[in-house]
């Protein structure tokens, strides 16, 4: 059962340059209890997809058009319809978010204690006393030594990774049915990655919570989705089960990403590379938006007409001329 069902969702800012298209037509679901991985380079609209949902997007964007459908204790409600005092009792309490740099999570003049029990007060209407307690629990519970301690430090005081972990305890503080997490592990070293990725595993089965797992990293995404999909400039170009895009990839875009990893005991004089780079979401390319770096590209088609999304297998859907048609339903 979905949790939460993102359809044709558009969010648009609008600055003094232009308009840019930052999502432009997304649609994905997430499963209760399951890991949606959501990959591309950076400009795709990964993180302001994310944004949409909780509708942090600041003073120039808007969600255009779409539907954002949570399954809100048995009743589906649209969030892309909800007023800021609707929404802001939906951030945390049901949907939070884990931020890619922990110090812009957290306000530099107030202990992480406060922060974190600040949510749990205003969530629960409880007391601060009991609110502490809980706060102190979920600081041991993430691994942060002697919690009783630093339930009173600033973030400066916590290290990178004591840091992470303290904004997984901020997000799980009141129980949250998904938890998105922003590129959770980029500013980490590699054991501390680790540690973090086996936590939030730790954590999604003991609360039974989904999680939507934004990054750049392929190897994150095969350790902790159970589906993935790919974006780029705005758009979901092949979405797929973990297994099946990994071993079965059919977007040209996929492929090129996949083939630019390194491979343990696979030695290469150089990695492949995409050619190009993302255009400028200001002024989109006609027709398919990848095909100016495309190896496969059809002139006269690619350049010309944008393909639609077709099902090349159970749960496995992708969008290029390779595979489909065209809009106007032309093979």
């Amino acid at each position: 059962m979905a949790l939460l069902e993102v359809k044709n969702l558009k969010t648009y800012f609008f600055t003094d340059e232009g308009v840019v298209k930052a999502v432009d037509g997304v649609s994905f679901e997430i499963e209760e209890g399951k890991t949606l991985g959501v990959v591309g380079e950076s400009g795709c609209g990964k993180s302001v997809t994310a944004r949409s949902i909780i509708k942090l997007l600041g003073t120039t964007g808007r969600i255009v058009s779409g539907e954002i459908l949570y399954n809100m204790d048995g009743k589906v409600v649209d969030l892309a319809k909800f007023s800021k005092e609707e929404i802001r009792k939906v951030r945390g309490r049901h949907i939070a978010m884990i931020f890619q740099e922990p110090m812009a999570a957290f306000s530099p003049v107030y202990t992480v204690g406060d922060q974190i029990i600040e949510g749990m007060v205003y969530h629960f209407k409880i007391s601060r006393e009991e609110a502490r307690e809980r706060a102190i629990e979920l600081l041991r519970r993430v691994g942060i030594p002697k919690p009783e301690k630093m339930i009173d430090a600033y973030p400066f005081e916590y290290s990178g990774g004591m840091r992470q972990r303290a904004m997984i305890a901020m997000a799980l503080s009141c129980n949250p049915r998904l938890l998105i997490a922003d590129e959770p592990t980029t500013a980490l070293d590699v054991t501390i990655q680790a540690q973090v990725l086996d936590l939030l595993r730790e954590l999604q089965k003991d609360y039974n919570m989904s999680i939507m797992m934004i990054t750049h990293n392929m190897g994150v995404v095969a350790e902790m989705s159970d589906h993935v999909v790919v974006m780029y400039l705005g758009r979901v170009v092949e979405s797929a089960p973990v297994e099946e895009l990994f071993y079965n990839p059919k977007h040209p875009y996929t492929s090129l990403l996949l083939r630019s990893i390194p491979v343990v005991g696979k030695r290469v004089e150089r990695l492949e590379v995409i050619e190009g780079d993302v255009p400028d979401p200001r002024n989109m390319p006609k027709g398919c938006r990848f095909h100016p770096r495309c190896p496969y590209r059809m002139k006269g088609l690619c350049d010309e007409k944008e393909p639609v999304e077709v099902e090349v297998g159970p749960k496995h859907k992708v969008s290029c001329f390779l595979y489909g048609g065209t809009e106007d339903g032309a093979s």
